[in-house]
């Protein structure tokens, strides 16, 4: 599987790897989704660390259940989720984001998928 994001000019996509579950490999579009926001959470890190003026971030997803979870609105309750869903929220603790869902068609991110 692989996760992408978009800021500005910049487009990645990257493999994701399965989660190991006691020793049983899992993957899922919601472990998919979690990671691509690990990794877009993380290259903003990385930006700030680099001397990158502090900004705002508003991060669209076109996912209803990572947005509404990292936004509180949903509980975690799939086990294998709680490590990233923890990991996302570390992250974005330390950044100045809102998240907003979009619908797929207007995810910019989500067109990098279909190539």
């Amino acid at each position: 599987m692989r996760a992408a994001f978009v800021v500005g000019e910049t487009r990645v996509v990257r493999e994701v790897p399965d989660l190991r579950v006691s020793s049983v490999p899992v993957r899922s579009n919601n472990i998919a989704e979690y990671q691509g926001l690990i990794f877009l959470l993380r290259h903003l890190e990385d930006l700030e660390r680099k001397g990158r003026p502090r900004n705002a971030y508003r991060i669209c997803g076109d996912s209803q259940l990572v947005i509404r979870q990292i936004r509180g609105e949903y509980r975690v309750t799939a086990p294998h989720l709680v490590p990233l869903h923890r990991e996302a929220s570390r992250l974005s603790s330390a950044l100045d984001v809102e998240f907003e869902w979009v619908p797929r068609e207007r995810n910019p991110a989500g067109f990098l998928l279909e190539q």
